[in-house]
């Protein structure tokens, strides 16, 4: 099968790597705001509309991400990439206008499950026609019996967003939207957050694509509401999981966990990187974002020593990679990829 992905541990066979190429600080708009800056004042975020991404933060970011590359290539993974964009081009529909983002993170805004790839409508409008980077894979996929979903467009009008209370999720229930980080694949089985990035109405729309398929919807709302869950819940393989403890606790975590191993990890074993573009479009959690190799192997940020030695007392190995740019750049190694080929069916691991 062209695209067979059905989890975040099954053994690595082919991936898309994203490219800081061409990318921009989005236009300043409220869709921005509510998604990179959810927890900030318009004040200290509006001299970034439109404006470059530093040269030197996009050639370290570059570097990285071919060092990546070639890594995954020596442990045999094939590796594609984004098509080049011009993310600083202004785009509009009968709304609004913008400019582009970038395609540094292709995890979140393609759903892969099984032999199926779903287009996500993000609610940025600055990446409303980011999926055209990967439009050549999408259509060799397809002819070659993928089946390529695209979800409704939303219009994503002002009235989307709420920014009065940031205690609750800035993405309100209006239209369908979802990023692809919102939800973890376990198979048959997928946790669906409800987030700055995902909304109830995205998860009924799944739901009726899905349910006749035979996977299960499990709404997880009011975990943690700033943008994706893949720096908050990362399962490792059947049974075992690691859990951000600054989010969550052993009294509060999604339920589907019930029965699993736990690994327990927080911001005190965490090395925050620099947000070396000022105010940090991501959380000091990023450095959770690794990448699965298999069961028993994760990429993980180089800087992350205690994380390394945790998961070694799990009998995880880990390869330890520089991953500089990854708050300037709203990505890890787990939201920089996207694993679109990994060598296991679909199963189901909680009946």
């Amino acid at each position: 099968m062209p695209v067979q992905s059905n989890n975040d541990w099954d053994p690595l066979e082919e991936i898309i790597i994203g490219t800081a190429d061409n990318c921009v600080h989005p236009t300043m708009n409220i869709s921005t705001h509510s998604f990179i800056y959810g927890g900030e004042d318009y004040e200290d975020i509006k001299h970034f509309d439109g404006q470059p991404i530093a040269q030197w933060i996009v050639d370290e970011a570059n570097e990285d991400l071919q060092g990546l590359e070639d890594c995954l290539k020596g442990l045999g993974v094939k590796v594609m990439r984004p098509d080049p964009v011009d993310h600083n081009q202004k785009f509009s529909t009968p709304e609004w206008e913008t400019t582009g983002w970038y395609t540094f993170c292709p995890r979140d805004l393609l759903l892969p499950l099984d032999n199926m790839i779903i287009e996500c409508p993000s609610p940025m409008r600055a990446r409303y026609f980011e999926t055209r980077a990967y439009y050549e894979h999408l259509y060799r996929w397809m002819k070659e019996g993928t089946q390529w979903i695209n979800a409704p467009k939303p219009i994503l009008t002002d009235d989307n967003y709420q920014l009065e209370d940031r205690s609750e999720a800035t993405l309100v229930n209006k239209e369908i939207i979802f990023d692809a980080p919102n939800i973890v694949r376990l198979g048959r089985d997928l946790l669906c957050q409800v987030s700055n990035s995902g909304n109830q109405l995205g998860f009924e729309w799944l739901k009726t694509i899905l349910e006749p398929k035979g996977y299960r919807i499990h709404v997880a709302e009011k975990y943690y509401s700033f943008a994706h869950f893949d720096s908050t819940v990362l399962p490792l393989r059947p049974g075992l999981v690691l859990l951000n403890a600054g989010r969550l606790s052993e009294d509060w975590y999604p339920p589907i966990f019930k029965d699993w191993d736990k690994i327990w990890v927080g911001e005190e074993d965490l090395h925050v990187p620099p947000a070396n573009t000022g105010v940090a479009p991501c959380s000091p959690y990023i450095g959770l974002n690794f990448l699965s190799v298999n069961p028993e192997l994760v990429i993980v940020d180089e800087k992350q020593e205690s994380l390394r030695r945790i998961l070694g007392k799990h009998g995880i190995e880990t390869i330890g990679l520089p991953m500089r740019q990854a708050r300037s750049m709203s990505g890890g190694f787990h939201c920089a990829t996207l694993d679109t080929k990994r060598k296991g069916s679909l199963e189901d691991y909680f009946r």
